[in-house]
């Protein structure tokens, strides 16, 4: 199996190599295949840009992945462009036009797509069958649905990081490249520095407060249904 190449953006510096990702149902490793550390680059020391301007896609369309969910997603780029797959975060944040601007269009066909509950895709909030697996699957279901024999580059962002991971380890052939940015692996502690109040909430105290009391409004109005279902 050939390596799949690697650029991770975190703690202010990028680390490029090959690697092969060693997957299971449980596990997931990442190994250099070359046995060696790499060296960080400073991000001051790369060349930084704006977006890619973003015009109207090429083409807009629906796919239906199981009896409940159909995804929407959206081409944008070069027609014959080499593929790409971007993968937004959340989960359940959805994609926007922008996101296309992370790819030079004239290089690249951009594939968009809203996760399943997300977005555009229907039903929209839905968590029935709305798993990781569910989530590579999918990937997996467009890819062979526009007829693209591999992904070239798959773009991950935040939870999206996760699942270009997971579905890299699943998919191995069908990735030649990842870029992984805002990297979050949904660890039990990173969940709770974004959504608990020793984390994200010391930093932006204001805001975690309107969060957390919008939490608290909807969780009482859904035991209230769940007790007046009861009774």
């Amino acid at each position: 199996m050939a390596p799949i190449t690697i650029l991770a953006v975190l703690a202010g510096c990028s680390l490029v190599g090959s690697f092969s990702l060693i997957g299971c149902p449980h596990t997931l490793a990442v190994r250099a295949t070359q046995g060696r550390r790499l060296r960080p680059t400073p991000l001051r020391a790369l060349v930084m840009r704006q977006l890619y301007p973003v015009g109207a896609p090429l083409t807009t369309g629906n796919l239906a992945v199981s009896s409940v969910h159909t995804l929407y997603y959206e081409l944008h780029g070069k027609a014959d462009g080499v593929p790409a797959l971007f993968l937004h975060g959340g989960p359940g944040a959805g994609c926007a036009r922008r996101h296309a601007g992370f790819f030079d269009p004239t290089h690249y066909r951009v594939v968009l797509f809203d996760q399943r509950g997300c977005g555009k895709s229907t039903p929209r909030g839905s968590l029935e069958g709305n798993d990781t697996p569910s989530l590579v699957a999918d990937c997996e279901a467009l890819r062979r649905h526009l007829g693209i024999e591999t992904w070239d580059l798959v773009l991950g962002g935040s939870w999206g990081v996760t699942l270009a991971l997971a579905y890299a380890a699943r998919h191995p052939t069908k990735v030649s490249a990842l870029v992984l940015r805002a990297v979050c692996l949904m660890r039990t502690k990173e969940v709770l520095w974004l959504f608990g109040d020793r984390g994200i909430g010391r930093l932006i105290p204001d805001g975690f407060h309107a969060y957390s009391s919008a939490c608290d409004t909807e969780r009482t109005q859904q035991q209230q249904q769940q007790q007046q279902q009861q009774q």
